[in-house]
């Protein structure tokens, strides 16, 4: 299997290379020689990183001083793509943050150790978890990865937006004091709420799907809120070409045409990046937008006055319908120390609730205290102790991974609408990323099928059957690369 590796990287190798040793991580401070010294890539910087870092500075103060372990975190770009060169050079780190979309592909390609034992022992596999995040981390049944901080997709909406257009709401049947729950009522809000200014450009729209290359995150899951799945387990395919996404990506490309598609595309232009005060949504631009529950975050950082409310987001039938994604934690294969690599996973879900410090020292939001606001006054309150897997999700505004969180999570969550996300991640109709190996290749497929279709390019069903030919294609030559190593697709 390990020919494998080496076969599925060649490309990334060439590729690759040059850019993990110009910009790869680098080492820091001096390790005590005495301690195993477990190197820890992962992705995040800014607050995220602080918040993980303080996690790792705690275990190293305490279980691993114990233990002998020192977790060194690095913080790198392209975490995935050089953890997958570094794998197949022989030299991975010790542990790997990854993305849930990486789990199948870095484990039919021999690239992840199996945590499943592992997580047995510690009583990970018991039902501790939640169960869509456990399975995703899951490949043939197998558990190659932990969950870090999972998040569910829900529709923002800004209260004030829809009080200002309070009266045309009543006229039309609709309620202006709560979010639109299906895909017509939707629709009929966004006829509604829209306001151009004196050149008669477009300044203020309900909601807009967006294009592939803009803000439309998530541009794979509108089938979802059409009652359709993203994979079909019974085929074991991605099916592209079926009523539900038919007719979800015919409602995507019509919706720019009831605003007409130049105003709509001068309208794009104008969009400011997310994490800015420009981002459409805190700007004032768009009343509505699909975003994870890390967005409560942004709002607090840039507009912490705007008025919103968090709803799931609209469905065909108004039956609530879910898309969950997560971070993950991984051993890559290879690692030179993975049984102490998997003592800090372990540490990180079966720690006693603590109290945690920044990593320089300093006091700040989430370390010592947290912020509620109440009788439009903000009051800080002591931070209750949490289990190290929950403060860090409480940190980065996420979701928690685990079946029965801790009241304190919920109740204390700096995101006012984490319960709104808590509950469609236990809905009975819950989708994510489809476990397909080629998954990469597949999405890239259907980004530019996407972008064809918001452009107004072909039909929706002639464009999609298309995307379709191309994805078996793509899976065809997937299933004979792996039955090469005797690996079933997927």
């Amino acid at each position: 299997m390990a020919q494998l590796v080496r076969t599925v990287v060649i490309a990334a190798l060439c590729v690759g290379a040059g850019a993990l040793i110009i910009w790869g991580p680098r080492g820091g401070p001096p390790i005590d020689p005495d301690r195993v010294h477990v190197t820890y890539w992962e992705k995040w910087t800014d607050f995220e990183g602080a918040a993980m870092h303080a996690l790792v500075d705690r275990f190293n103060a305490t279980t691993g001083a114990e233990r002998g372990i020192y977790v060194e975190y690095v913080a790198t770009t392209n975490v995935d793509m050089k953890t997958m060169v570094a794998t197949a050079g022989g030299d991975p780190p010790d542990l790997a943050g990854l993305w849930q979309r990486n789990v199948h592909s870095f484990a039919a390609s021999d690239a992840l150790t199996s945590l499943d034992e592992r997580a047995r022992s510690a009583g990970l596999r018991d039902g501790a978890l939640l169960d869509i995040y456990e399975h995703a981390c899951e490949y043939h049944g197998e558990l190659f990865a932990l969950p870090l901080t999972p998040s569910t997709i829900a529709l923002y909406y800004n209260k004030d937006a829809l009080a200002e257009f309070a009266d045309a709401l009543r006229d039309a049947g609709l309620d202006p004091e709560r979010a639109p729950r299906t895909i017509a009522e939707l629709d009929a809000y966004a006829d509604i709420i829209q306001r151009s200014d004196a050149r008669g450009d477009l300044e203020l729209l309900a909601y807009l799907p967006g294009t592939a290359g803009s803000f439309a995150w998530f541009w794979q899951t509108w089938p979802i809120w059409f009652g359709g799945r993203l994979y079909d387990a019974s085929q074991k395919r991605m099916l592209v070409d079926q009523p539900a996404f038919i007719d979800a990506y015919t409602w995507v490309s019509k919706y720019a045409e009831r605003f007409d598609r130049r105003r709509v595309a001068r309208f794009e232009a104008g969009l400011g990046n997310f994490a800015s005060p420009d981002n459409p949504f805190i700007s004032g631009h768009l009343a509505m937008v699909r975003q994870g529950p890390w967005f409560a975050n942004t709002i607090r950082q840039f507009a912490p006055d705007i008025h919103y409310g968090v709803a799931p987001f609209p469905t065909i039938d108004g039956v609530p319908r879910a898309y969950y994604e997560e971070d993950v934690i991984t051993v890559p294969r290879g690692a030179r120390h993975p049984d102490e690599a998997w003592s800090f996973i372990e540490w990180l879900y079966t720690a006693p609730p603590q109290h945690y410090s920044p990593p320089d020292g300093s006091t700040g939001m989430g370390y010592e205290y947290y912020e509620s606001r109440a009788d439009g006054k903000t009051v800080r309150k002591p931070m209750p102790p949490l289990r190290p897997i929950e403060w860090l999700c409480w940190m980065h505004c996420k979701n928690n991974p685990l079946r029965n969180p801790d009241p304190a999570f919920v109740e204390t969550h700096p995101n006012p609408a984490i319960e709104v996300h808590e509950a469609l991640a236990r809905a009975e109709h819950a989708d994510t990323v489809p476990p397909l190996p080629n998954w990469a290749e597949i999405e890239n497929e259907f980004v530019a099928a996407y972008a064809d279709i918001w452009a107004a390019g072909p039909p929706v069903r002639e464009r999609l059957r298309e995307c379709q030919r191309r994805i078996d294609i793509l899976t065809k030559l997937t299933e004979t690369r792996l039955a090469r190593h005797a690996v079933a697709y997927p």
